[in-house]
């Protein structure tokens, strides 16, 4: 809960950052020059991983991804498990649109991969930071298997994020930010599907009742 409410929390205050004129000059300046680097030190093998990861990350797989992990969760009636997945994905799902048209940001010019809509935040970095930590959320049960899980799924998903800079796709703020939205999400939304649970502390997942049935 801590965590997510520092993810979301600095996801909002960099959202209002790039979304003022004032500040956002000051934030673009560091843009620039994280901007500047990645074109000196780009190389190929960079570029082959960063473009591994637009794929892997990208529409077609990551919603096939989302649709198999729902599918098991229905198979299974996790109910409680599939409302905090769920969630993840609405949140994530329904924020990118109207944060991306209110900020109203021009991407980084030489894009080297297609691109869509405006650059905040990025799509992809909040796609990745929702479904990779809320796939292991919402398949493994409470303990070490998760937090081991975690571990993985969460740099996995801000290297996802951090690559779409080597492609010129987005400002490193771009994707600090949609990283940070994403991440709180998957964190945020299975605490809020047991509000009320009186089994929650005991069984946060539906675990128990699962293997009961």
């Amino acid at each position: 809960v801590a965590a997510s409410a520092a993810l979301l929390g600095g996801g909002a205050v960099l959202t209002a950052l790039v979304h003022v004129p004032r500040s956002r000059a000051v934030v673009q300046r560091l843009d620039d020059r994280w901007y500047a680097l990645v074109q000196r030190t780009r190389t190929p093998p960079h570029t082959a991983a960063a473009r591994t990861l637009d794929v892997a990350f990208g529409t077609t797989v990551d919603w096939t991804v989302r649709a198999l992990v729902t599918a098991d969760l229905l198979r299974r009636r996790r109910w409680r498990a599939l409302a905090g997945w769920a969630g993840t994905v609405v949140l994530g799902e329904v924020s990118v649109g109207p944060l991306k048209a209110a900020v109203d940001r021009i991407r980084p010019p030489e894009p080297l991969t297609r691109t869509s809509m405006m650059s905040y935040p990025s799509g992809h970095a909040l796609a990745a930071a929702t479904t990779a930590p809320g796939i292991v959320l919402a398949l493994l049960p409470p303990g070490p298997q998760r937090r081991r899980g975690l571990a993985v799924a969460i740099p996995l998903a801000w290297v996802t994020a951090l690559s779409r800079t080597s492609l010129n796709a987005h400002w490193l703020s771009d994707v600090v930010g949609g990283a940070a939205l994403g991440t709180g999400y998957a964190l945020v939304a299975p605490r809020l599907a047991h509000l009320g649970d009186r089994n929650h502390r005991a069984d946060p997942d539906g675990y128990r009742s699962s293997r009961s049935r």
